[in-house]
């Protein structure tokens, strides 16, 4: 058997840790990389029931020319006024984080995710009916199960919970309307509309 010097077991040492050492750098760090934001979800519809038709205005709603905050007025909408919500843009301009306190097996879409403590699930647009899509080891995933860590009993037990939200995400909703002229723009003002959820009573109009 070669028997090394010192000097040179610790350069060998040092060759192997320049190699090898950005790949387990890489490994650890792409786990734990948050999304890109702001993400958009053009077409999302943010809630269980959501659903893009006729909506009336409950009350005065300036509609944009386009999807920016400082774009020009260019419907200005009255109350009880119909319009056609023809799609929409979800923005998640911060992501939600979750925790696991064990490891755990989430299910999606797009696969099993598999997450241990120390490592972060990241929250984009909820999807409604307990599914969200989230981020998680440099990918996204769609209708990930939120059972272990968004449910009634993770509110008022969060120790009967595997993972805990230690950071909620923040959305803007942007909605593309069309009123009964024709005219078409975009409002950040869903929640001045009524008719968004199928899941109401008479879908969510009121009958005239």
């Amino acid at each position: 058997m070669m028997n090394l010097s010192l000097q040179s077991r610790v350069k060998l040492l040092v060759m192997v840790v320049l190699i090898i050492g950005p790949y387990i750098w890489a490994a650890q760090s792409s786990a734990d990389v948050p999304p890109p934001v702001p993400f958009e979800d053009v077409g999302a519809c943010p809630f269980e029931g959501c659903a893009y038709r006729t909506w009336i205005a409950n009350k005065a709603v300036a509609v944009h020319a386009a999807r920016r905050m400082n774009a020009p007025v260019s419907i200005n909408l009255r109350a009880r006024e119909k319009v056609t919500a023809i799609t929409g843009v979800v923005i998640t301009v911060k992501a939600g984080r979750v925790q696991f306190r064990e490891p755990r097996n989430l299910s999606s879409s797009d696969g099993a995710i598999h997450i241990v403590p120390g490592q972060t699930l990241y929250l984009l647009t909820y999807q409604g009916e307990g599914f969200t899509k989230a981020w998680f080891n440099g990918r996204l995933y769609r209708d990930v199960d939120t059972a272990d860590f968004f449910n009634g009993v993770c509110d008022f037990d969060p120790s009967r919970c595997a993972g805990k939200i230690i950071e909620r995400s923040r959305t803007e909703w942007w909605v593309k309307i069309r009123n009964q002229a024709g005219r078409v723009g975009w409002t950040h003002e869903p929640n001045k509309f009524d008719g968004k959820c199928a899941l109401d009573k008479h879908g969510g109009l009121t009958r005239e």
